[in-house]
């Protein structure tokens, strides 16, 4: 083992490109904030003006190939071979699978985002007006839309590439993989491996940066609900040092050990706090608004995925649907790394099932309960959450649970959530950024060395303060967009990949008797 660590160094021109730029963004907000403000939303209006429809666009396909690949010949196709064993529990799997994609954005925008629809609707486009009845069902179309299989889709198809050219083509630990099968003979050069996991660690690391920021406002909007004392930078600093050390340790002591049982108490977590809502809320209510929702969330599907507002000249889409879909794209190729590594020994069709079918199906339920609870609180004149939502986004949530009974115990279970989605989701981009950014891991030696995994946090929790404590709750959406932008490059090719496997997934896989490969020959060293 000694001498398979030994061989791993330091990938540089993968590593350093994007860390200086990430760095730089945070030296550069700190000696001329104005300089930055006006840099950072120069370049998000670009992106807002003339990429946001491609954003569109890709979602929609993303979505349709990955559903489709579920009934087709590849999806029987074994992730390492045949004979190959999953090396964790179903609950594991699933429990990590639920907890390192969208916990901590959900925790976050799940009590919030609804009452920003609700007293903000995009009337110019819609004709729904503000504080109606029709706006209560617009806002949670709108959540099913944003936070079910669409973006599941997006997670899942760099996934099982990445899986199926990692264990089933022998390939190297690379982003390159999950666009292998269009790049062909290119894609383990060592010029096209640099470029794209380079882009890959600048994608997520904008867009942990922008994930962390919200979790930090969460964290201390609870903290000041149970204190008293005011959520501000101050008290973001401390949180995002507590966070940052949670996050470096249990990526460090591995998926077996820190990660496995934070995510398992998690998803505990989350039944309690869904059992409390249903059992204190409205039920009747929730369910019965989620079923109508449902019908319009379907029946609209394709117009609302593709609507951009440019007809209305309307920036509603861009700030909203738009943002997630550049979210999603900024997680997607390194978490499809980590994805496609959990996935070893179960069938193509199962990952889909799990992520697109399993874990869509928990996100709208919590959706369905928490959305709709707030959406109840509002309409109730319980709490006065459009108020809350005016005062700073992070006070949405506490202002509903303190509303109920046995509020104040319950907060103090909503921030541990928030605290550990927040570690869970940062570590294992955290510990596949450090893979990335290694030459020689492999299935027989997957763990990066640990530095690389304390830099790559710092990083991120830098960033997510720099942009919650100069430009606030935008900040999350811009630095999400410069991440998303570049990773949309990178979906485009995995999901063109994840089609022709579809098409002839046996030219690639080397676990075939006999089989040879005539594509891609060896891989270049890349350093």
């Amino acid at each position: 083992m000694n001498n398979v660590k030994d061989s791993m160094k330091l990938r540089k021109i993968t590593f350093f490109p994007p860390f200086i730029i990430l760095a730089l963004l945070v030296v550069i907000s700190f000696i001329n904030k104005e300089g930055f403000l006006g840099l950072v939303n120069t370049i998000n209006n670009w992106i807002i003006a003339n990429v946001g429809w491609g954003a569109s666009i890709l979602a929609l396909v993303i979505t349709l190939t990955g559903v489709i690949a579920i009934f087709t010949k590849f999806g029987d196709v074994r992730i390492g071979g045949e004979n190959a064993k999953p090396e964790i529990s179903n609950f594991t799997w699933f429990t990590i699978a639920l907890t390192t994609t969208m916990a901590a954005g959900v925790l976050f925008w799940g009590p919030a985002e609804p009452i920003a629809h609700y007293m903000a609707p995009p009337t110019e486009i819609y004709g729904v007006e503000p504080l109606t009845p029709e706006a209560m069902k617009f806002s949670m179309e709108t959540m099913f839309l944003h936070w079910t299989i669409v973006p599941y889709a997006i997670y899942t198809v760099p996934a099982v590439v990445f899986a199926f050219m990692y264990y089933n083509a022998k390939k190297p630990f690379s982003i390159a993989s999950e666009m292998a099968p269009l790049l062909g003979k290119y894609a383990y050069k060592k010029r096209t491996m640099q470029i794209i996991d380079a882009i890959t660690l600048f994608s997520i690391g904008a867009g942990m940066a922008g994930s962390v920021a919200q979790g930090f406002l969460n964290i201390s909007g609870g903290i000041s609900k149970i204190t008293g004392l005011p959520s501000n930078p101050q008290m973001w600093l401390v949180v995002g040092i507590v966070t940052g050390l949670a996050v470096v340790a249990t990526s460090i002591s591995g998926i077996q050990k820190g990660m496995k049982h934070i995510s398992n108490i998690n998803v505990y977590g989350y039944i309690v706090f869904l059992v409390f809502l249903l059992i204190f809320s409205n039920a009747p209510f929730l369910l019965n608004l989620a079923t109508e929702a449902f019908g319009g969330f379907v029946g609209n599907f394709f117009e609302r995925i593709l609507t951009t507002g440019a007809a209305q000249d309307s920036q509603w889409p861009q700030w909203w649907t738009t943002f997630y879909w550049f979210s999603w794209m900024a997680w997607a190729p390194t978490s499809g790394a980590f994805m496609g590594r959990i996935a070893y020994g179960r069938k193509i069709k199962h990952v889909l099932g799990l992520y697109i079918g399993v874990c869509a199906s928990v996100s709208m339920l919590w959706m369905t309960l928490v959305s709709g609870t707030a959406l109840w609180t509002q309409k109730s004149g319980a709490a006065d959450l459009v108020a809350s939502y005016e005062r700073g986004v992070e006070n949405v949530p506490y202002d509903m649970l303190a509303s109920m009974p046995f509020g104040q115990i319950v907060i103090v279970l909503f921030v541990i959530l928030i605290f550990l989605s927040l570690v869970t989701a940062c570590n294992s981009n955290t510990i596949a950024m450090a893979g990335i950014s290694t030459q020689g891991i492999s299935p027989e030696s997957p763990d990066a060395p640990n530095w690389l995994k304390l830099v790559w946090g710092a990083v991120a929790m830098g960033l997510g303060y720099i942009m919650v404590s100069i430009v606030g709750v935008d900040g999350v959406k811009i630095i999400a967009n410069f991440g998303g932008m570049f990773a949309a490059i990178i979906m485009i090719g995995a999901t063109v990949s994840l089609i022709k496997l579809i098409l002839n997934h046996k030219r690639y896989d080397m676990t075939i008797e006999g089989a040879k490969d005539t594509v891609f020959g060896e891989p270049e060293e890349s350093e």
